[in-house]
């Protein structure tokens, strides 16, 4: 499974590469990947401007201003671009055509990645229900309640850690 900082690399990318980005159109070769309804992602996402890149833990965030679609690896998930004709792959399974003549697919060979499209509003509520830990990050992340919950557990460090 792709480690966080992994998941970042792949962010900065898809940030370079799609970034004010218009989807004209979305094609889904394996329905069970949409976590959220399937219908409404294949018909919300066209005509959706990619506004920023973001990342929650190991989950992408497209966000397109009133929706995001949340996107996870998994195990081996990741996604290329393609500039002309779209080779034939059977391990490609998501394709989004993009306003430059861009297709951006999703490729997964275990067909584990999934993919939910939410109202912004429910973004917050979507990972509070994953129970993700704080961001690696100086404002994010407090030391100190880190060590209080350490010393209160009887878990070995690696699974209290995962």
């Amino acid at each position: 499974m792709p480690e966080l900082p992994e998941v970042e690399t792949v962010r900065r990318g898809l940030e370079r590469l799609v970034l004010g980005r218009t989807i004209l159109s979305v094609e889904v070769k394996v329905p069970k990947m949409v976590k959220t309804s399937y219908q409404s992602f294949l018909n919300e996402l066209p005509g959706q401007r990619i506004q920023a890149m973001r990342r929650r833990g190991k989950y992408l965030i497209f966000d397109f201003g009133q929706l995001i679609m949340i996107s996870h690896l998994r195990m081996e998930g990741k996604y290329l671009l393609f500039t002309d004709q779209v080779p034939t792959n059977k391990h490609f399974h998501l394709f989004f055509k993009l306003d430059d003549g861009f297709t951006l697919v999703y490729q997964d060979v275990r067909k584990f990645g999934t993919f939910d499209l939410l109202s912004k509003n429910q973004e917050e509520a979507y990972f509070t229900k994953k129970k993700l830990g704080p961001e690696p990050t100086k404002k994010a992340f407090k030391y100190a309640s880190f060590e209080r919950a350490l010393m209160r557990s009887d878990k070995p460090i690696k699974p209290l850690l995962l």
